[in-house]
């Protein structure tokens, strides 16, 4: 699925003065949490709602923002603690607002700002909104599991799947047709397909790197056997032959 500048999510419209008032001040922060899932969900169809807004911040940002909180209109209420979930809790109008400077299964803030994807809350909006990379907020869910996080790790699933199913369906290079599919993979920490994304992506193999790919990746014999019907010519159905052998999977 394309990159997500320019859609409209909610709820981060509930918070678009904040967003644009530290972005006026030239402090980057990246949604995280529930309202990271909210702008997936938008994507899909679906609405999320969390009561709070969780931001991944460095802690220098940590720091400039807590010395602007007055300008920002922000009431600190709790300070993050050694021997806690580095989280500063702060009250926003009516609204949490919990900073964190790192989180289980994201990479340091600094970090996470490469890769995060941009999303307009507003059509009049200047400002474009920081959202955690889709792969990294199913892999911090994953880590975290508790069981409100059940749904969101649902919902990233069938987003990510589309993510697959778009790189086989429009991308041309091989490593970016199969690299959405490589990057679920890591995160779930998986060898092979679940087998219902499996199923969308055999018929949509059209190169040889995609026929190697599925070739390893195909959970069953009886799809790598299918895989192996449709490829393209003798050296690829060779390939695939040799590959499922190696898996058990003699064709």
């Amino acid at each position: 699925m394309s990159t997500a500048s320019a859609q409209t999510t909610s709820p981060l419209i509930d918070y678009l003065e904040l967003f644009e008032a530290l972005a006026g001040l030239g402090i980057e922060v990246i949604v995280i949490g529930g309202c990271a899932v909210g702008a997936y969900a938008r994507l899909l169809g679906e609405t999320v709602y969390s009561s709070d807004l969780d931001l991944l911040v460095t802690r220098q940002s940590l720091d400039f923002i807590l010395g602007e909180s007055e300008a920002l209109t922000l009431r600190v209420e709790r300070m993050a603690s050694a021997r806690e979930v580095p989280v500063t809790v702060l009250r926003w109008k009516a609204h949490e607002i919990n900073l964190l400077t790192a989180t289980e299964g994201l990479a340091a803030p600094d970090i996470e700002a490469r890769t995060a994807r941009e999303f307009r809350i507003s059509d009049s909006a200047s400002t474009a909104v920081l959202v955690v990379d889709p792969f990294d907020l199913l892999r911090n869910k994953l880590a975290i599991n508790r069981p409100k996080d059940k749904p969101h790790i649902e919902l990233l699933r069938r987003f990510l799947d589309a993510e697959v199913i778009h790189g086989f369906q429009y991308e041309q290079e091989p490593r970016a047709r199969i690299g959405a599919a490589e990057r679920l993979l890591e995160v779930l920490d998986q060898s092979v397909l679940d087998q219902s994304l499996a199923e969308r992506v055999l018929p949509l193999a059209r190169i040889g790197a995609d026929f190697r790919f599925l070739a390893h990746r195909l959970p069953t014999r009886e799809l790598v056997a299918e895989l192996a019907r449709r490829a393209p010519g003798q050296e690829t159905c060779a390939a695939i032959a040799r590959i499922a052998t190696k898996r058990g999977f003699a064709i």
